[in-house]
C-alpha cells in the first residue's frame, strides 16, 4: 500500500513523504513498531522514546509541535486523531454499502440499549455486529482480545473490526459510541444510518473539563447521522433533539414524542411492562428485564426497529424474550437476591439503589461498591452519600485502581459519608464474600461497579477476576454456615 491511499495532499500541512512509498502496516504504539511500518503520533504532548527503540518507522503523521529523530521523514497534519482515523479507515476499507450503522451514545444505558436493538435485527434476520462495552461480536461470537475493555476502540482496531464484519457478510453494527471516541474523532470517517441519545448526566469531567464540552462531543454524533432518535425525557437529549438538523425520531414518557408509553408498571426483579404508542399503532410489552429505567432504552430499541422496517410485533416478542443483560441489574437468585450492576456514574449508581431499596421490604439492603482508579474524582464523594441514603450496610472497596493508591480512592470515597454507618474491606473479593455469607435470608445483595468484566486493573497490569465465580462460592459458603 502507498502513502497516498491513506492520506490525500490536501489534509496535510507539509510532507516529507513521496505519495508514491509503499509501507507494510500502520501503528499507534512504537513498541508494535515492525520494518516498514508507519507511525502515527496523535498527540505531540505524549511524544514516545524513540532511544531504545530497535525499529524505526518509515514514516511518522504526527503534528506540527512534534520533535522526531532527524532520520524520520514526517507527513505533518492540522489534527493527527482525525488523519489517524481517516487512514485506519482507507488501511482496512471496509465495505460499508450494505451495512446498517447504528451508534448509541449516552452515560447511561448504551449497552442495554445496544444490546436491546442487536437481538431485535438478529431476529428479524440481520447478520448483526456489536461493538460495545468489553465486548466486539458477530453474531454473539466475540472477536475481541480477552482484556478488551473500551467502549468504542481505537481506530485500529475500529476499522478492523468494521473489517472483520464486512467480510463475514454483517447487514447490521450496532456500536456503543462514548464521547472520549466522539471528542477523539474515533469515528469521524463513519456516516451513521442512526444515531441514538439515551440521556446524559455529570461523567466524565476529567476528561471534557466541564458539562458543555461533554454535551458538545455527544452532539458530534447527529453530525454524522441521517436520522436522530432521542430521550426527549432527559434535559440534554431533548436539547440535542432540537439542535438536531437530521431527520429525528422522539421518545418520551413525561413529554410525549413521536413514540411514548403508557400505563407503565414496575413490577421489581421480574421487570418491566408497558403500552408503547405510535401515532398510527400501540402494543403493550411485558419486559423481563427488570429496572424501571429499561422502559426508555427498549422504547429506543423499538423506535429504531420499527423505522428500519420491522414489524411492531416481532420487535414486541423479541424484546419480552431478553431475560438478562450480562452485568446490567443481573439477579442471582438464592435465599438472598444477588445484584451485579456497571453502575459507576453517580446517576446510574442512583438509580438502582433507589430501585433495589423499593424492593428490599423489611428486609436489607447491602451494597458494595469502588471506583475506579485514573477517573473522575468527583463522583467518588456522590457515589457515597447515594450508598448512605438507600442502604442499610455499605461496604467499600476496590474497582479497577488502575494506577491510583486503593487507599486513596476510598479516602475520596468516605468523604461524602455524613453518618459513618460504612465497612471498608479493600480486597474486593473479600468484601463480596463477608456481604453475602452474612445476610440474612430474603435480603438483597448489590455488588456494583464491574458488572460483566472478568478482569481487575491495578497498577501491574490486568488480572483475572470474575465476579460471579466469587459469588457462587460465597452463596456456598453462606448455605454450609447455615447447615
Amino acid at each position: 500500500m502507498k502513502i497516498s491511499d491513506i492520506i490525500r495532499r490536501e489534509e496535510y500541512i507539509f510532507s516529507e513523504v513521496a505519495d508514491d512509498l509503499e509501507f507494510n502496516g500502520m501503528k499507534i504504539r512504537l513498541e508494535e513498531i515492525e520494518d516498514g511500518d508507519i507511525f502515527i503520533i496523535p498527540n505531540s504532548q505524549r511524544m514516545p522514546d524513540y532511544s531504545n527503540c530497535k525499529i524505526l518507522p518509515i514514516a511518522v503523521i504526527c503534528d506540527s509541535n512534534a520533535v522526531l529523530p532527524g532520520n524520520i521523514p514526517a507527513i505533518r497534519v492540522e489534527n493527527p486523531r482525525i488523519a489517524m482515523s481517516r487512514a485506519f479507515f482507507r488501511y482496512h476499507n471496509p465495505d460499508l454499502n450494505n451495512m446498517k450503522i447504528i451508534g448509541v451514545t449516552g452515560t447511561n444505558g448504551k449497552t442495554s440499549t445496544a444490546t436491546l436493538i442487536s437481538k431485535v435485527l438478529s431476529d428479524a434476520g440481520y447478520k448483526t455486529g456489536f461493538i460495545g462495552t468489553g465486548k466486539i461480536t458477530i453474531d454473539d461470537k466475540e472477536i475481541n482480545e480477552t482484556n478488551y475493555s473500551m467502549t468504542t476502540p481505537d481506530p485500529d482496531l475500529l476499522y478492523s473490526a468494521l473489517k472483520q464484519m464486512s467480510i463475514a457478510g454483517c447487514s447490521a453494527v450496532v456500536m456503543e459510541v462514548s464521547s472520549h471516541a466522539l471528542a477523539l474523532d474515533k469515528v469521524t470517517p463513519l456516516i451513521f444510518d442512526y444515531g441514538i441519545f439515551t440521556n446524559m448526566s455529570k461523567e466524565h469531567t476529567d476528561f471534557h473539563g466541564d458539562m458543555n464540552n461533554y454535551f458538545a462531543a455527544k452532539l458530534k454524533l447527529f453530525d454524522l447521522c441521517r436520522c436522530g432518535i432521542f430521550n426527549i425525557d432527559d434535559v440534554y437529549a431533548k436539547r440535542a433533539y432540537e439542535l438536531c438538523k437530521t431527520r429525528k425520531i422522539s421518545i418520551g414518557i413525561i413529554w410525549r414524542g413521536d413514540c411514548w408509553a403508557t400505563n407503565i408498571n414496575n413490577r421489581g426483579f421480574a421487570g418491566v411492562e408497558y403500552i408503547y404508542h405510535q401515532r398510527d399503532f400501540s402494543f403493550k410489552t411485558k419486559l423481563s428485564l427488570p429496572g424501571i429505567y429499561n422502559t426508555y432504552n427498549s422504547m429506543l430499541a423499538a423506535a429504531l426497529c420499527i423505522d428500519m422496517g420491522c414489524k411492531p410485533c416481532d420487535v414486541k416478542n423479541s424484546i419480552e424474550q431478553i431475560s438478562n443483560i450480562s452485568g446490567r441489574y443481573e439477579i442471582i437468585k438464592s435465599k438472598i437476591s444477588v445484584i451485579i450492576d456497571y453502575a459507576h456514574t453517580p446517576a446510574a449508581f442512583e438509580s438502582i439503589l433507589k430501585e433495589l431499596s423499593l424492593l428490599k421490604s423489611n428486609k436489607r439492603l447491602t451494597v458494595v461498591f469502588g471506583c475506579g482508579g485514573d477517573r473522575d474524582r468527583e463522583k467518588r464523594p456522590l457515589m457515597a452519600k447515594f450508598a448512605e441514603k438507600y442502604a442499610d450496610r455499605i461496604i467499600v472497596t476496590s474497582d479497577n485502581s488502575r494506577r491510583e493508591r486503593i487507599k486513596d480512592i476510598i479516602c475520596d470515597i468516605i468523604r461524602g459519608f455524613e453518618r459513618g454507618k460504612y465497612e471498608i474491606i479493600e480486597n474486593r473479593a473479600d468484601a463480596i464474600s463477608e456481604a453475602i455469607v452474612n445476610s440474612q435470608d430474603g435480603d438483597i445483595v448489590a455488588i456494583i461497579g464491574k458488572g460483566p468484566e472478568k478482569y481487575n486493573i491495578d497498577s501491574s497490569g490486568y488480572h483475572s477476576f470474575d465476579e460471579k465465580e466469587i459469588i457462587s462460592s460465597a452463596l456456598l459458603m453462606r448455605d454450609q454456615k447455615r447447615q
